[in-house]
């Protein structure tokens, strides 16, 4: 594969120097959690986008690193920067890839994006050798159900729920957090600038209430960054602190 197009950013893929630091840091976070799991293993990246988090886990150990992704021009420009591993355009709910063939399966931020979920997590468990680690992200919907609808997402998920969908099919499932928030202060802001967008109020007042974004490109992700308003915490459900992420640990029986 050659990538001959810079590509642009979504906001549903992370791309080197183009994506906001806030952004680009939740993904580098995940990537660095999955990557306790990874040493002197064969992993698969579903979903691996632009492959900068692919080429972390390599970082981290990884014996070898596959990813899978849809987007030709993504998987290109990932061939194309990050050598050390490997990767293929294919779809995540039927991959190229033979049955039992990963110690891994990592998939940040793709669930939430298949119309059959369950088909999707059917695959990752026919790819994994028995006892083998499944890592799965996915936007928290008591929190992301308060922002503007996202055109790319077809389910998002309770934590409950998530969790329940993941025991149907992995086993020790454990679920953990990332990005809390103080949910009354940050559903008044989500509520409150949501209700100035639609009377087009004053941008200055719209960014502020919205809080600090930064404007940063990064290019790479780092094995040594923490960045702890991103940080990764075993999940608890309370009221009033809830985070913006879930990701789930599971094993195949």
């Amino acid at each position: 594969m050659e990538c001959d197009a810079k590509l642009g950013f979504t906001g549903e893929r992370i791309v080197p120097g183009e994506t906001p630091a806030g952004i680009f840091h939740e993904h580098e976070m995940r990537y660095l959690f999955a990557g306790e799991f990874v040493r002197d293993r064969l992993v698969i990246d579903v979903a691996s986008g632009t492959g900068v988090g692919t080429d972390l886990l390599m970082k981290f150990g990884a014996r070898t690193c596959v990813g899978l992704e849809l987007d030709f021009p993504s998987a290109a420009f990932a061939a194309s920067f990050y050598g050390r591993s490997h990767f293929a355009v294919c779809d995540a709910m039927v991959t190229c890839l033979r049955g039992e063939c990963a110690d891994v399966v990592v998939s940040f931020e793709t669930v939430e994006h298949l119309a059959e979920p369950r088909k999707f997590l059917q695959e990752c468990k026919r790819l994994l050798r028995p006892g083998g680690h499944f890592i799965c992200s996915t936007p928290n919907r008591e929190v992301h159900r308060w922002y503007p609808p996202n055109p790319f997402h077809v389910h998002e998920f309770h934590p409950l729920e998530f969790v329940r969908l993941m025991d149907d099919f992995f086993c020790d499932c454990r679920i953990y957090g990332q990005g809390e928030v103080f949910f009354p202060f940050h559903l008044s802001r989500v509520l409150f600038t949501r209700f100035l967008e639609q009377v087009h109020f004053k941008e200055g007042l719209k960014r502020a209430l919205r809080g600090p974004t930064a404007t940063a490109r990064e290019t790479e992700f780092s094995r040594t960054s923490w960045h702890p308003a991103y940080e990764i915490k075993p999940y608890f459900p309370r009221w009033f602190v809830k985070p913006t992420y879930l990701i789930v640990v599971a094993r195949k029986a």
